[in-house]
């Protein structure tokens, strides 16, 4: 295992560090994380994300962004620069891959559904507790979307809107970040979550 660290300038007035792991010389399958606007990808979701991942011989890119790396606040108006960071980023990497798998969280969604837009290349998405916003990705793409029935920020009414060639997975009771308050259940559903991952990663 080879660990590589991709440095780009940021908008933000620093380097951004993303942190590269090749499993094997010359391998066709790659998994890229796209964390959340609060959530890194050493939180839970993506943590496990990134270890089942490497389990199943996929390189890992897991990309941080560049306010992130300054340690300050992200404008909503600057939702773009991460964008074009993160493309940037990506766009470096990709063209060796046969197979790409973005698996993205809360913001990370749109971020994944825009850099996916762009790419043109085929991409399958996991979207992890996507915003109404990523719909319109979420139904131009191929993929699987898992949600909290208590999230505020995308409703049953929100994933009524995803296209029926989508597969959806609500998990009750549970909010943003997919839990509910209960660290038992929390780590029932993290097992779900981790379950729904090793499905992808194996077809």
């Amino acid at each position: 295992m080879k660990i590589e660290v991709v440095s780009i300038p940021s908008y933000w007035g620093t380097e951004v560090k993303q942190k590269f792991i090749s499993v094997k010389e010359q391998n066709n399958k790659l998994v890229v994380l796209f964390p959340g606007k609060n959530y890194s990808c050493e939180l839970p979701l993506l943590y496990y994300a990134g270890n089942a991942a490497i389990q199943h011989q996929y390189d890992l890119f897991k990309l941080e962004y560049g306010y992130q790396a300054a340690r300050t606040s992200l404008e909503i108006n600057d939702l773009s620069k991460v964008i074009n960071e993160c493309f940037d980023s990506i766009k470096k990497k990709v063209d060796n891959y046969d197979e790409i798998i973005f698996i993205s969280k809360s913001m990370g969604t749109i971020v994944a559904g825009e850099v996916y837009r762009r790419l043109q290349v085929r991409v399958k998405h996991i979207y992890l507790t996507p915003l109404v916003e990523t719909i319109p990705f979420i139904n131009a793409s191929e993929g699987i979307v898992i949600y909290g029935g208590n999230d505020p920020n995308f409703t049953k009414e929100n994933a009524n809107e995803i296209e029926s060639k989508q597969t959806v997975f609500e998990i009750p009771n549970a909010d943003h970040g997919l839990e509910t308050g209960n660290i038992n259940e929390n780590l029932t559903i993290l097992k779900k979550v981790i379950d729904v991952y090793k499905q992808i990663l194996r077809v």
